[in-house]
């Protein structure tokens, strides 16, 4: 257990550090507007499809664009402790 939380304190510090560096990048909760006038996939369809899949918890999210394509960097806690990042095409929602 007290591994696990020390893992978890260790992702979100890092992810802390890496989210807000990101150039074209905003947080998860801002996206709304870029979503909607994108017709991307909504954030909680993206959201539950990774937690189902990974079986681990969202820890942190942003939705990026580059060159008009828009994705989903997210960071994700698994039950273990360990720390992944996914990035996620957020008009198909794959990855």
């Amino acid at each position: 257990m007290k591994r696990t939380a020390i893992a978890a304190l260790a992702a979100v510090m890092l992810t802390a550090a890496w989210a807000p560096a990101q150039a074209g990048c905003v947080p998860w909760k801002s996206a709304g507007a870029i979503i909607s006038q994108n017709s991307l996939v909504p954030g909680n369809v993206i959201y539950n499809k990774v937690q189902s899949k990974t079986g681990g918890k969202v820890i942190s999210a942003t939705l990026c664009e580059s060159g008009g394509k828009f994705v989903y960097k997210i960071v994700v806690l698994g039950k273990k402790g360990d720390v992944t990042n996914l990035t996620v095409d957020a008009r198909t929602g794959q990855f």
